[in-house]
């Protein structure tokens, strides 16, 4: 039941994500939102797969389980690093949009 749960809530989670990534205002936010979108989907295929090695116990559900496993790992692994390296883009975009909004214009 767990693991049904965290399945379904990062599939949200990438919906949403997916959705704010293409309302932002910037570049480096939409980059950073799809990082995000990234780690969600690898969580919701990862869960997957563990759910189908767990539940049906087969060869088969095995082998596909740690494909699923392994796929989502990877889109983890790299949404982290993306995540990381645009965050401080997204922040300098953000403050810089946020002054441009702030002053008056003529």
């Amino acid at each position: 039941m767990f693991l049904t749960i965290m399945i379904v809530v990062s599939f949200v989670l990438f919906v949403y994500f997916k959705v704010q990534q293409t309302r932002s205002r910037g570049v480096m936010e939409g980059n950073w939102y799809a990082s995000k979108a990234s780690i969600a989907v690898g969580i919701a295929i990862g869960s997957f797969g563990l759910n189908a090695m767990i539940l049906y116990g087969t060869t088969i559900s095995t082998i596909v389980g740690v494909i699923f496993i392994a796929y989502g790992g990877i889109n983890v692994f790299f949404g982290i690093r993306n995540y990381r390296a645009f965050l401080p883009a997204a922040q300098k975009e953000a403050e810089a949009i946020r002054q441009q909004e702030e002053q008056p214009s003529k």
